[in-house]
């Protein structure tokens, strides 16, 4: 991390009175990536692999330029051959896991509080075992409703379960009464996590969130969403604001979205970005601190280099949960995991 360029951008955000700094290294963005593995209800071989393949192409985009980014996890993401994968990203990188719902299509909103807190909690259940034992760990802090759908039961049962940030929201679309213009993370009142808003651009006059598969299904090109987010950059940069981008597997995953998101990651770079996680994103609003914990970073010896080869891991089986109220979550069926040759 370029200590010059997050010092000056510390002092610009905790003196909010100061004009917007102009210079490079005073404005040096900060970017928070959120990727998430989309997959339909009850996917079938084929359609977790081409999810698997996708993951990863866009971890390596990331990782081989210095970059991190938050993972969201369904249950059907985290129970498939994906979580071998996942395991070795524990062990590999600073990525963060986060929790979305059972199915990516999954309607919150509809089901009762306690059938929302027992799927979260499975979701969670199975995430946490995502890791190597004796090298690596997981601590899932994160959660995002799938398709944005939730209410006031969901933010009970996250309570319940101890989430510490929620990222259903946009900036200036879907928000907390008070804070429609609010781009930074905020604690959500009456409750004990904050809201992270997913950045959002004006395309032809509409408000459009950040978001790979909104933009794809607006019609929006490749190039357009490349240029949208360079754009994006620089207009966060010159205000000291964060940019929260939400990227999905089953779009820039692959093709020329991909393409678009490599575009980007190579414009960040030479913009001296910071990247961080959504955890940390919501620790620097908390404390106004853009020095992170010490250790939190994990340097990579094979930085660049294809790091899923000659690695053999044997994740964990998911530990049983005991939720808030003491009883005991039923038992997952163990999925049939795969190892590649």
């Amino acid at each position: 991390m370029k200590r010059i360029a997050i010092c000056m951008l510390l002092g610009a955000f905790l003196m909010a009175t100061m004009p917007p700094a102009t210079s490079q290294e005073e404005s040096a963005p900060i970017v928070s990536l959120m990727i998430d593995v989309y997959t339909p209800s009850s996917p079938n071989y084929d359609q977790v692999r081409s999810a698997e393949v996708n993951l990863h192409e866009m971890y390596s985009e990331i990782k081989k330029r210095g970059g991190t980014a938050t993972i969201f996890l369904t249950e059907d993401v985290t129970s498939s051959r994906i979580r071998l994968i996942l395991a070795q990203y524990t062990v590999l990188s600073n990525f963060e896991f986060a929790v979305s719902g059972k199915h990516s299509d999954d309607q919150l909103s509809t089901m009762s509080l306690s059938d929302q807190e027992a799927l979260i909690a499975r979701s969670i259940r199975v995430a946490n075992a995502a890791r190597v034992c004796g090298l690596s760990s997981v601590e899932v802090l994160g959660f995002m409703p799938p398709g944005f759908d939730q209410n006031q039961d969901t933010y009970v049962a996250i309570d319940n379960l101890g989430i510490q940030y929620d990222a259903g929201f946009q900036a200036g679309i879907i928000y907390e009464p008070g804070h429609e213009t609010d781009v930074w993370p905020y604690r959500v009142e009456g409750h004990n996590f904050s809201a992270v808003p997913i950045s959002t651009a004006s395309v032809g006059g509409e408000l459009v969130p950040l978001y790979d598969r909104a933009m794809n299904d607006s019609g929006i090109s490749s190039s357009e969403w490349q240029n949208i987010l360079a754009a994006k950059l620089d207009e966060s940069a010159a205000n000291s604001e964060p940019m929260v981008v939400l990227i999905s597997t089953s779009i820039s995953g692959k093709g020329e979205y991909l393409t678009a998101l490599k575009g980007f990651l190579n414009y960040a770079v030479s913009k001296d970005t910071i990247f961080v996680n959504a955890r940390d994103l919501v620790e620097i609003s908390t404390t106004g601190n853009l020095t992170l914990p010490e250790g939190r970073l994990y340097e990579c010896p094979a930085c660049g280099q294809d790091e899923g080869k000659g690695i053999t891991i044997t994740p964990e089986e998911p530990e049983p949960m005991t939720s808030i109220n003491g009883t005991i979550d039923e038992d997952l069926t163990e999925a049939t995991e795969e190892t590649a040759a």
